[in-house]
């Protein structure tokens, strides 16, 4: 009789120990999902979308665009083919070739002059919806007399 009582509560003591186990392993498992999910949004998903933004630089770059190297190669792009280009850098306008996956950023020749004019885009636009503003305003007035 005494080894049913025993086997008994041995048995409930295992089935509780199993059941902190589970949790345990369960809480664990979740802490490495979250871990997962807070590495790929801080560090695989920009990343990515950084390499996507460089390829899509590169099939557009064309002749006399500024590019540097990731050997850290500055120059203004001469030639290209599907796989290499030919830079011309320093005053002396040395010719070098080198593959196209070498490259770290493009600056389109144009630049400068689409920022300015995105800039003035931008204040013109600003300058219409206060100008609409304005005249809702003045409606607004006349509406109320």
């Amino acid at each position: 009789m005494n080894y049913l009582l025993l086997a008994a509560l041995d048995t409930a003591s295992t089935d509780t120990t199993q059941g902190a186990e589970m949790g345990s392993m369960i809480g664990t498992v979740g802490m490495l999902l979250i871990f997962f999910v807070v590495f790929y949004f801080f560090l695989i998903r920009p990343q990515r979308k950084q390499e996507k933004e460089t390829r899509r630089q590169i099939s557009e770059m064309m002749v006399g665009d500024r590019v540097q190297t990731i050997g850290g190669l500055v120059g203004v792009v001469a030639n290209f083919t599907d796989t290499e280009v030919t830079i011309y850098t320093s005053m002396a306008n040395t010719p070098v070739t080198f593959l196209k996956s070498a490259i770290q950023t493009v600056t389109p020749r144009n630049a400068k002059a689409t920022a300015k004019n995105e800039e003035k885009k931008a204040a013109k636009k600003a300058k219409e919806v206060e100008k609409a503003d304005k005249a809702a305003k003045k409606e607004e007035k006349e509406d109320k007399l």
